[in-house]
């Protein structure tokens, strides 16, 4: 799931659910959940998908990524809707599972080996589907969410 989806997901879940000892649990748990759900990506070998990280592209796409929820918790500390620091924090939570892939992504960038170790196993494993198609659900997701939030930061 692209990082900006998982943090309107954390957002969603600190706004509507306000209570810290709930919010912040579930914020981190939905990071899974939607690891675990169909989501864009490409489905391609080691070496293949090796490339392709180490790309200007796929620099330029983590920084957009970091833009946007960078952008959200801007939008929610300007509008303080109720709940919007959980809702900050939650946000991060939900996103923050993909940090432990940076030295993956800092050692394939810069042509090192990397040895996954047994959370990069499982943090893969359980995105069993990522295909270019999954484009589809990033979409619809990220509707929802927002339609989700709307009527939290509008008022």
């Amino acid at each position: 799931m692209t990082a900006i989806n998982h943090a309107l997901t954390g957002a969603a879940i600190g706004l509507i659910i306000g209570e810290p000892l709930v919010a912040v649990p579930a914020a981190l748990t939905s990071h899974y959940v939607c690891d675990a759900l169909p989501h864009f990506g490409f489905n391609l070998r080691a070496p293949a998908k090796r490339k392709a990280i180490s790309t200007n592209g796929f620099r330029n796409y983590l920084l957009a990524e970091a833009a946007l929820c960078l952008a959200l918790v801007v939008v929610l500390a300007l509008l303080k809707p109720q709940n919007w620091l959980l809702a900050a924090v939650c946000a991060f939570l939900a996103a923050a599972p993909d940090l432990f892939s940076v030295k993956r992504y800092l050692a394939i960038r810069h042509g090192r080996y990397w040895r996954p170790n047994l959370y990069s196993r499982f943090a893969s494993n359980i995105q069993w589907f990522e295909r270019p198609i999954g484009a589809a659900v990033e979409a619809a997701w990220l509707i929802a969410a927002l339609v989700i939030l709307l009527p939290f930061v509008g008022t």
